[in-house]
């Protein structure tokens, strides 16, 4: 009986948490961001922790003692990583760090001083440049031998390519060489057991202030800050609702090809594109789109940044400027096609494989000689890598997967960036210029190619630079998510499918359909698809024709993904499940039972 009480006095504790956190967040839409909360800690960052419970957490301190949890906690960043392994955990006090950026915070400003010092940080590029560290990028398996002077990584490129190991210097801060040789082996996350958890709890953990690391108050928090959030803003996607209902698969299979007919789903092609803005250039400062290529060419990313790079230059007066480095100046026709009015080439030897280094030092200098508005990349493997170093080394402020960009009535440049789970946007304002920033692929519309322009094409100085991180060799791996890009339709997998076993099943419908497959994080996360399949916040942004939900429950982060999708198709056994009001049409049944009749009633 005891027990019984126990599990009711949790589940009501727990009740009274989530309805605390679902009020928290009422009351975060309701009003304008004001100056007690101008801050990541408080608003835009939430998102990203909200699916460990984070939300409910700091809703809960924040209600008894005005703050977010302290790193020290338990269950907070210093308590983790002892859990994970930490010898020396410390915690930073946050008494004058909490409202900031990034950059903006003790560790991020301190670690080059303080190695072995934890919290909350930069990023690890952001900390490496700092530091000055050499950095092999999206490192996806290690090896811990590598010979004297350094050890191996391997690191997976855009799509599913693995680039090749890379060797490392002894004086990088992770994965020095050992000793003996292992082979290659997976680098995934590993979360600590309970038993790792509770031994951590007696672990000391020391405290350390802005002075502690020898900085400046002015320094941190949000005096130091290179961004600030200028407001948040609540966004909802309009969609129908409606829902099919009946007991035989095969007649709401036939229901739904009949009602996306009405609805003209298969009438006409995709998603019309608008056309590059007329404008002259002025001599103002110029909007940069730092290029990006793969096997078959401009990647659609630096198509889409051009494309809104145009429409920002019309208000801003400058020209539009694409930067290729370690490519020749062949590629200035497709840039030019895009929406670039110059091209800026950067050739040299050891810069046509990316290297982090080599290539930071060639953004960082341009940047300096040239001094652009703004600067933008793609949010990939690339950009995410690429942006955060060299944003650090010039000390400029740095918006990471935005997902659109305006200009406010000041014409200052407002990056958008998502929280909550996609359901409120914060506009991101930088202090500095220029302003930078990474924008997810798929979430801006690429113009329509005008083949009628042409690009000045300019080649600029390398800086003279020391490798030293060294390509190895690099190898080529099919990619079967690419086809997520440009699909008319694409079949959307979740853990309601059941289990690896269904995927066959449903490849052979996709392949009748001529449709793609895509995942939610839980199904890539298990292993039963790659992560390149993966659509939502933290994977791929598609937009295709149709869009069918197989198992999927319908979470704010898997939705952010499917904002320009023009049509979605739910199916599922729980009529309460959350993607039916995100959804144009619903089906309430065993997707196993309707996927038979699917493809014929799709092409019919």
């Amino acid at each position: 009986m005891s027990s019984i009480r126990a599990a009711f006095s949790i589940r009501a504790r727990c009740g009274e948490r989530r309805a605390h956190a679902d009020r928290r967040l009422r009351q975060v839409r309701a009003r304008p961001l004001g100056p007690p909360l101008r801050s990541r800690d408080a608003a835009a960052g939430a998102g990203g922790s909200a699916g460990r419970g984070e939300l409910v957490r700091r809703a809960g301190a924040r209600r008894r003692r005005g703050a977010p949890p302290d790193a020290r906690r338990r269950g907070g960043g210093a308590h983790h990583g002892a859990a994970r392994g930490a010898r020396r955990p410390r915690a930073l006090s946050r008494a004058r760090c909490r409202p900031s950026d990034s950059p903006a915070r003790p560790s991020a400003r301190g670690l080059r001083h303080a190695r072995h010092r934890s919290g909350a940080g930069g990023g690890g590029p952001a900390r490496g440049a700092r530091r000055r560290a050499p950095r092999a990028r999206q490192r996806g398996c290690r090896d811990r031998a590598g010979g004297p002077g350094g050890g191996r990584a391997a690191r997976l490129a855009a799509g599913d390519r693995r680039a090749p190991p890379e060797r490392r210097p002894r004086d990088a801060p992770v994965h020095r060489g050992a000793g003996g040789r292992r082979r290659l082996r997976d680098a995934r996350e590993r979360f600590p057991t309970k038993t790792e958890r509770q031994a951590a709890a007696t672990k000391p953990i020391a405290t350390l202030g802005v002075a502690d690391l020898g900085l400046a108050p002015g320094a941190v928090g949000l005096a130091g800050s290179p961004t600030e959030v200028a407001t948040i803003e609540h966004v909802e996607v309009a969609r129908r609702g409606e829902v099919l209902a009946g007991d035989s698969p095969e007649a709401l299979a036939r229901a739904l090809g009949e009602r996306l007919r009405g609805l003209g789903v298969f009438d006409g092609a995709r998603e019309k594109r608008q056309r590059l803005p007329v404008r002259t250039p002025a001599a103002a400062a110029a909007v940069w789109v730092v290029a990006e290529f793969g096997p078959r060419g401009v990647r659609p990313v630096t198509a889409e940044l051009l494309a809104k790079a145009a429409v920002l230059a019309v208000e801003l007066g400058g020209p539009v400027e694409a930067l290729v480095i370690g490519r020749s100046a062949a590629e200035a026709p497709a840039l030019a096609a895009a929406g670039a009015d110059r091209v800026l080439v950067a050739e040299g030897p050891g810069l046509d494989s990316y290297t982090t280094d080599a290539h930071a030092a060639v953004l960082a200098e341009a940047i300096r000689a040239r001094a652009p508005r703004l600067v933008l990349l793609g949010s990939t493997a690339l950009g995410r890598d690429l942006a955060p170093r060299v944003a650090a080394r010039l000390g400029l402020g740095l918006t990471g997967d935005a997902i659109d960009l305006d200009l406010d009535a000041e014409g200052r440049v407002r990056q958008h960036k998502p929280a909550f789970g996609g359901t409120i946007v914060a506009p991101i304002l930088s202090r500095t210029r220029p302003e930078m920033a990474t924008v997810r692929p798929g979430m801006l519309r690429p113009a329509e190619p005008d083949a009628s322009r042409r690009a000045v094409v300019e080649k600029i100085p390398v800086p003279a630079h020391a490798p030293r991180v060294e390509v190895v060799r690099r190898e080529l791996l099919p990619d079967a998510a690419a086809a997520l890009d440009s699909a008319a339709v694409v079949l959307g997998v979740g853990k309601g499918i059941g289990g690896p076993e269904a995927l066959p099943a449903i490849r052979q419908v996709a392949e009748r359909l001529g449709a793609a497959i895509g995942a939610t994080r839980e199904v890539t996360d298990a292993g039963w698809l790659p992560k390149q399949h993966q659509v939502g916040l933290t994977g791929r942004a598609i937009a295709p024709r149709l869009y069918v939900a197989l198992g999927v429950s319908g979470a704010m982060e898997h939705l952010v993904g499917l904002r320009r999708a023009a049509t979605i198709v739910a199916v599922n056994t729980n009529p309460k499940a959350p993607i039916f009001k995100a959804a144009d049409l619903g089906v309430v049944a065993d997707w196993a039972a309707v996927l038979p009749h699917l493809g014929a009633a799709l092409r019919a």
